[in-house]
């Protein structure tokens, strides 16, 4: 059963999609041009180091959203979503740099478990979810629905779980498939393709959305300036 947190989570992403003018069941092709344009919040896009996700940092008003480009696109995704849950959620912003740890179910952190509630609606929405499924979910069906809504099977399964789409013993064996790699298997059998989103498939980085441009921030993460004190404070906490 879900709890507080997550219900809150999701809740706050289905008024988001509402607010957003987004169709309550429909996939996000692009989220990147949703959040940009959209909620109005700028992103970069960034090589990382390996074990960080990305970022929300907010000033006042303002938010800034982080993710690390180098990571596979249905990850970025889902990081970006969890990003826009923070500032969407007027969480503080002086939360750590969002790890990959933050995403596998081990946080016990009231923020993180809201924003992945948020990011788990915001992109696979549960309406979506009881109306794609009818009866006990084949791995194939699970696979289909990621391709479809942009996300990795994983987050699929997890889905089915947290919505009881699926009996214990369905879950098992979709959860045994997906750690065999069975699903990488059926996503090129079944022809999937993955959504055309700018994320994962940038050709440079970073990335700055185009709002930041002329800022010193954007000048110096393109190597054109030195950081001041406040930029170089900030960029000093995403990396630790």
């Amino acid at each position: 059963m879900a709890g507080l947190d997550s219900n809150r989570g999701a809740k706050r992403a289905r008024e988001a999609r509402a607010a957003l003018g987004l169709d309550p069941t429909a996939p996000l092709p692009c989220l990147l041009d949703a959040v940009e344009q959209r909620a109005g919040l700028p992103v970069i896009v960034a090589p990382l180091p390996d074990d960080v996700a990305g970022a929300c940092r907010r000033d006042g008003d303002r938010a800034l959203l982080w993710v690390n480009g180098r990571q596979f696109r249905p990850r970025q995704r889902f990081t970006l979503a969890h990003e826009l849950a923070h500032a969407w959620c007027g969480h503080d912003g002086h939360e750590p740099v969002d790890k990959l740890t933050t995403f596998n179910g081990s946080t016990t952190n009231p923020y993180e478990l809201q924003a992945n509630a948020f990011a788990a609606e915001f992109l696979v929405p549960r309406a979506a979810m009881e109306r794609l499924v009818d009866g006990e979910p084949s791995l194939d069906v699970a696979v289909l629905i990621a391709a479809a809504y942009g996300v990795s099977t994983p987050v699929v399964v997890y889905r089915l779980k947290q919505l009881g789409l699926a009996s214990p013993k369905r879950l098992a064996q979709l959860e045994a498939e997906v750690r065999e790699g069975l699903h990488e298997d059926a996503w090129h059998r079944l022809g999937c393709r993955p959504l055309d989103d700018r994320l994962g498939a940038l050709q440079h980085l970073p990335y700055l959305s185009p709002a930041l441009d002329g800022t010193h921030l954007a000048a110096s993460l393109r190597g054109d300036a030195a950081l001041d004190a406040g930029d170089a404070g900030a960029v000093g906490r995403l990396l630790t």
